[in-house]
């Protein structure tokens, strides 16, 4: 079987007119314009980052992850802080001004938090975005008085690229819906290890488990690691087929990510 590379964001129900209702969860619905979608490597092995030891580091990185709602184009991606009012996603996920309208992100979209529980943010301000490097920046606004990175907290971009070999986890939002067309994206902690750090001139590639809707995840360092839990990649695309072991993940490596948020001046 020939080998592909998918990429997509994952198309999310809204309801309502004019402004749109909180994104109802269809996580298997076709993804806008594509039929590309990030791979599961093997098995299913990433676990609910509520299940993470509360005082983990891992737990604690995971508060600055979020679930993206962007209804402009009808699509979910994930998102993560990299200052107070900052995020950071895919440049798939929202490429323009006029797609980023309305968009808002819930960094508490976890197991056990009911759906009108969920604390949304307001990050519909484009910043800027890079075809190359697949990556867009969006600012948030206060809700209640304070920033989201002031109650999660905020992410730090590595200042070198990883190791082949090393340990790495991606954080994002998502569930196997392959498995369960019903199932809830929620957030999940997904280990693996770096395969090759210099599989383009900017990508990393590794065998942590993604789905569709995982685009705009960040990808850290794992335990051990040279820069652990430091952000070493952006993922944004898969490669291969679901439940094979000689599929792949791929993001964005450290440099690449840090010279963009340079130019924004973060």
């Amino acid at each position: 079987m020939s080998m592909k590379i998918v990429r997509a964001f994952l198309v999310v129900g809204l309801t309502g007119c004019g402004v749109a209702e909180l994104p109802e969860d269809v996580p298997n619905a076709e993804p806008v314009g594509s039929t590309e979608a990030e791979v599961i490597v093997g098995s299913v092995n990433w676990t609910a980052a509520t299940s993470l030891s509360a005082t983990s580091t891992e737990r604690t990185r995971s508060k600055a992850v979020g679930y993206l709602s962007i209804p402009a184009v009808g699509s979910r991606c994930t998102a993560w802080l990299i200052a107070n009012d900052k995020i950071v996603t895919n440049n798939h996920c929202v490429g323009s001004s006029s797609q980023a309208v309305g968009a808002r992100v819930s960094f508490n979209y976890e197991d056990g938090v009911a759906s009108t529980s969920r604390i949304w943010y307001d990050c519909s301000t484009f910043v800027r975005t890079w075809t190359a490097e697949d990556m867009t920046v969006l600012t948030c606004k206060a809700l209640n008085g304070y920033l989201p990175g002031q109650v999660y907290g905020k992410l730090t971009v590595a200042s070198a690229n990883a190791a082949n070999g090393s340990a790495m986890y991606v954080l994002h939002q998502n569930c196997d819906y392959n498995a369960t067309p019903s199932c809830v994206p929620n957030k999940k902690y997904s280990p693996g290890s770096v395969l090759n750090t210099n599989v383009t001139s900017n990508e990393l590639s590794y065998n942590a488990d993604t789905l569709g809707g995982s685009s705009g995840s960040p990808v850290l360092a794992g335990a051990g690691a040279a820069n652990a839990h430091l952000v070493i990649g952006l993922h944004h695309v898969g490669v291969g087929s679901n439940y094979s072991t000689s599929a792949s993940n791929r993001g964005v490596e450290a440099s690449a990510i840090r010279a963009r948020l340079a130019e924004v001046g973060l």
